[in-house]
């Protein structure tokens, strides 16, 4: 059997991943497994993703506030990071790399909450939903009432709104 000629390319940009991660992935709503696997596909080497909620939107052919919930939910779930207005950094667990000497070096920079292979994962992405929707349900009383008090273990608001959106 005669050999393939040995072709002399560039390799290719992303040539390295580990995704069992994805064993240990939380329920999430539809919509942000779908706006995850966009970023995957769409993703530079160290998983950067340079696009827009709308640009996700018209790519999966949904509204732009689908594209958001699914971008929040990611965040929820520490699988993807909002750097700033059309730049979003996925997890270095499932973020490709040109090598495995690169990927293990971000995984190995990793702060131990940003972890996705850790059995009380499902656990983590519910409290922070939890929080999440209490924030929500305090912003909307405070809209229509008036300064509320915050509740026991939930971040002060205006600290929230300084923060800024992820």
């Amino acid at each position: 059997m005669a050999e393939a000629p040995m072709v002399d390319e560039a390799p290719a940009e992303l040539t390295w991943g580990s995704f069992n991660v994805f064993a240990y992935t939380p329920s999430m709503p539809g919509i942000a497994y779908r706006v995850l696997h966009h970023l995957l596909g769409e993703q530079k080497p160290g998983g950067l993703c340079q696009t827009t909620e709308v640009e996700i939107a018209e790519a999966l052919k949904v509204h732009r506030s689908q594209a958001g919930r699914g971008l929040l939910h990611l965040g929820l779930a520490r699988m993807v990071n909002r750097k700033t207005k059309g730049l979003y950094q996925l997890n270095h667990m499932l973020s490709g790399f040109r090598t495995p000497a690169e990927h293990k070096a971000a995984i190995d920079g990793m702060a131990e909450e940003d972890w996705l292979d850790v059995e009380d994962y499902q656990e983590r992405y519910d409290q922070a939903l939890a929080r999440h929707e209490e924030e929500v349900r305090l912003r909307t009383l405070e809209r229509k009432h008036g300064k509320v008090p915050t509740a026991p273990g939930v971040a002060d608001l205006s600290a929230a709104r300084r923060r800024g959106r992820r």
